[in-house]
C-alpha cells in the first residue's frame, strides 16, 4: 500500500532501509536522504504490526527524442530477511505500477540487485557503462588542445553553466536520459563529497563542455565528461592530462555512445569494458509509442506479453505522431521486454530479429525505430 506521510511512518521507512543497507548512522535527520523522501511516494507492506518491505519511487522527467516523459526511479527496495521471499514486494510492485499508470507515467527506471528478480515485473536491461581505464602513460599519444580555456570552479559557482550544456545535450536525439531538476543536482553535488568542476571555453568564449570528477587516492575519477563538439571534447581531455603527473590511472564510466579512445594517437593502452547498469520498463507504450519519432508514415506494433500492465498488450496503429489501439496485426511484434530494449535501450530491430526477442510480418530493410542514445546515467 502506498505509505501516509507521518512521523511514525518515517522512522518506520528509515529503521528498515539502515537494517536492509547497512547503514551505520541513523538516516531519520539526515538531509540528503530527506531531500530524496521529499521528491518521493513509498509503498510498503504491515506484516505484524510491522513494515516489514518498502519500494520508493522518485519522480523525475526524461528526454524523448525532442520531448519529454514522465519517469518514475524505483530505489530503495527492502525487506526484512525473516519476510524476504513472501511475496511482499511483488504485491508492492502489482500496485506501484498501476498507480504510476494512473499518474500517466511513462516509463519507470532502476539500478538492479538481481536482473532476474525485476525481469519478472517487465523490466529490461535498458542502460549499459562502457567502462574506460586509462593509464596516466596513455596520455602521451594524446595531442593537447592549445586553444580555449578551461575554468574551474565550486558546484555553486559553475552551476548556472553546467546545467546550460546539459540542458543544450539533451536535445541531441537522446532518450531516457534524465531531465535532472534543482534539487536532483544539488544532491549529487552533497552525495559525492569532493567533487570538482570545469569547464571547457571555445576560441570564442563560448562554453561547449564540462567535466565533473573526483580525486580518490592514485586514480581520478571521472563522474560526467559532456561536450557538445570535438573541440570541447579534446580541451577537456587536455585537461585531465595536466593531472598525469598526480595520478596513476583515470577511471571513467561512460555512456555507451563515448567515444574518446579515438582522440588517442595508440589506443591499445586503453581497457574498455562494456557493463550492464540500468533496467527500464514501458509503463505506458502508448503514450512512448507516440512519442517515437517512426520512419514511417504509417504502421502497426504490437505488444505480445505484458503481465504486469496488461492495459499495453495490443496492435498500436502510430501515424504521424498519434496512436490508437487497432484490431489487426502487427507489421513488428515484441513482448514488453523487447520493446523496452528496442525503445529504450541499444538493441538494434535487426538484432532483435536476429536473437529472437521480434518477429515481423514480412522482411523489413529499413530501420524504422531510431535508436537514441543516453548520456548520464543517474542513480536511484
Amino acid at each position: 500500500m502506498k505509505l501516509v506521510r507521518d512521523h511514525e511512518t518515517l522512522e518506520n521507512i528509515t529503521n528498515l532501509i539502515e537494517y536492509a543497507f547497512q547503514k551505520h548512522q541513523p538516516i531519520i535527520d539526515d538531509s540528503l536522504f530527506l531531500s530524496r523522501y521529499a521528491h518521493a511516494d513509498c509503498y510498503g507492506v504491515y506484516q505484524d504490526k510491522q513494515l516489514t518491505n518498502l519500494v520508493m519511487a522518485n519522480h523525475f522527467e526524461i528526454q524523448v527524442f525532442d520531448q519529454t516523459a514522465k519517469m518514475a526511479g524505483i530505489g530503495y527496495v527492502a525487506s526484512y530477511p525473516e519476510y524476504r521471499g513472501k511475496g511482499g514486494i511483488s504485491t508492492i510492485m502489482s500496485e506501484l505500477l498501476a498507480d504510476l499508470h494512473q499518474q500517466e507515467v511513462a516509463v519507470s527506471q532502476l539500478a538492479p540487485f538481481s536482473e532476474a528478480f525485476y525481469r519478472q515485473f517487465g523490466y529490461e536491461v535498458t542502460s549499459k557503462q562502457k567502462i574506460y581505464e586509462i593509464p596516466a602513460a596513455a596520455f602521451t599519444f594524446l595531442s593537447s588542445e592549445k586553444k580555449g580555456r578551461i575554468v574551474r570552479g565550486s558546484w555553486h559557482q559553475m552551476k548556472p553553466v553546467i546545467q546550460s550544456i546539459y540542458q543544450r545535450l539533451l536535445k541531441q536525439q537522446q532518450v531516457g536520459t534524465v531531465i535532472r531538476e534543482d534539487w536532483w543536482w544539488d544532491r549529487l553535488d552533497s552525495y559525492y563529497a569532493q567533487r570538482f568542476y570545469a569547464v571547457a571555453y571555445d576560441e570564442k568564449d563560448q562554453a561547449c563542455g564540462y567535466l565533473i570528477y573526483r580525486m580518490q587516492g592514485e586514480t581520478l575519477l571521472v563522474d560526467e565528461l559532456a561536450y557538445e563538439e570535438v573541440f570541447g571534447l579534446r580541451k577537456l581531455l587536455t585537461y585531465l592530462k595536466a593531472h598525469v603527473s598526480s595520478f596513476k590511472d583515470f577511471l571513467y564510466h561512460a555512456p555507451m555512445h563515448e567515444c574518446i579512445e579515438r582522440c588517442f594517437s595508440e589506443q591499445s593502452a586503453i581497457s574498455i569494458t562494456i557493463k550492464p547498469y540500468m533496467m527500464s520498463r514501458i509503463i505506458d507504450i502508448e503514450q512512448l509509442f507516440s512519442k517515437m519519432p517512426i520512419i514511417q508514415n504509417e504502421i502497426i506494433l504490437e505488444v505480445a506479453e505484458d503481465r504486469e500492465c496488461p492495459w499495453n498488450v495490443g496492435s498500436w496503429l502510430i501515424s504521424q505522431g498519434t496512436c490508437k489501439k487497432v484490431n489487426q496485426v502487427g507489421a513488428i511484434k515484441a513482448s514488453i521486454h523487447g520493446w523496452s530494449e528496442l525503445l529504450l535501450g541499444d538493441l538494434t530491430l535487426s538484432e532483435g530479429i536476429f536473437l529472437g526477442k521480434v518477429t515481423t510480418t514480412k522482411e523489413i530493410t529499413s530501420p524504422l525505430i531510431p535508436n537514441g542514445k543516453q548520456n548520464f546515467y543517474d542513480y536511484f
